[in-house]
């Protein structure tokens, strides 16, 4: 995974982060040694080839996580997310739930997000390719899109990427179906993915633990639905205003809200 930093996601395509800044190691840092375990490596891997080879996929996933306020009780909060991708060049999602009301539109061109609760939306200029946009919101904005590892070319390099120990854990079940459970740690996190072990070895449920953190919070994705042969229908890659919507700047739509936590960053990511 690309970044292994604790984020806060306040939207769903432009993502203030929250230190995000590693430290430089030591002159006497030396890379942790890497233990993975073959079936974890393959089976991840078939996922990751399976993903890459679909030209066009939706999802829907409900997400769960923490929110540790200081001296209160630990609580878990709630949004559902769902993702049309079509490649190589468009996305669309939209996010509702206890903390997220946005839209998002990716068109080969540009990016847009819309604020529905305040019917503001910002635009920016975006490269050609679903790869390149999403490193660029990350390089420049600091902003990342839940569950974009799924959703990159190559999804097995993505998240493989600064793994140092991952294991296979059996046939476990997860929305519904049986699953290869496998688990994995990097430098800041351990994450766990099952993988539908049916004939089409999508991603079902995945679960973040952020062990550097205080309370050791959680973030879990149970992707409840997947569509995989329709193309999708024309116009949804296109954002148009809502009545009476306000455009703002980008930078401002990113900026941190008061209100409720939002969820922490969905794709840790490491290795770059």
């Amino acid at each position: 995974m690309k970044r292994n930093c604790w984020m806060v996601v306040a939207a769903l395509f432009l993502v203030p982060l929250a230190g995000a800044q590693e430290s430089a190691p030591g002159p006497s840092s030396a890379p942790p040694a890497r233990s993975v375990e073959p079936r974890a490596e393959q089976e991840l891997k078939k996922m990751g080839e399976f993903l890459a080879k679909l030209p066009h996929f939706a999802l829907e996933a409900e997400e769960t996580f923490d929110e540790l306020p200081d001296g209160q009780l630990r609580r878990q909060l709630t949004n559902v997310r769902r993702v049309a991708v079509e490649r190589p060049n468009h996305v669309a999602a939209d996010a509702t739930g206890d903390t997220l009301n946005r839209a998002s539109w990716y068109d080969g061109r540009t990016v847009t997000v819309l604020d529905k609760e305040h019917n503001v939306y910002a635009t920016i200029e975006a490269p050609g390719t679903i790869d390149a946009t999403f490193d660029k919101l990350a390089d420049e904005y600091g902003v990342v899109l839940p569950l974009a590892d799924l959703l990159y070319a190559d999804p097995y390099a993505v998240l493989m990427a600064g793994v140092t120990y991952g294991r296979y854990l059996g046939i476990h079940q997860a929305a519904g179906v049986a699953c290869h459970h496998l688990a994995f740690s990097q430098d800041t996190i351990e994450w766990q993915i099952w993988i539908d072990a049916g004939e089409k070895p999508l991603p079902r449920k995945l679960v973040i633990t952020y062990v550097q953190e205080p309370g050791e919070p959680q973030y879990s994705a149970v992707i409840r639905r997947w569509s995989l042969e329709a193309k999708a229908p024309e116009g949804l890659f296109t954002f148009e205003a809502p009545e009476g919507a306000q455009k703002i700047d980008a930078k401002a739509m990113a900026e941190p809200q008061a209100g409720p936590a939002a969820p922490p960053e969905t794709t840790p990511k490491g290795g770059r």
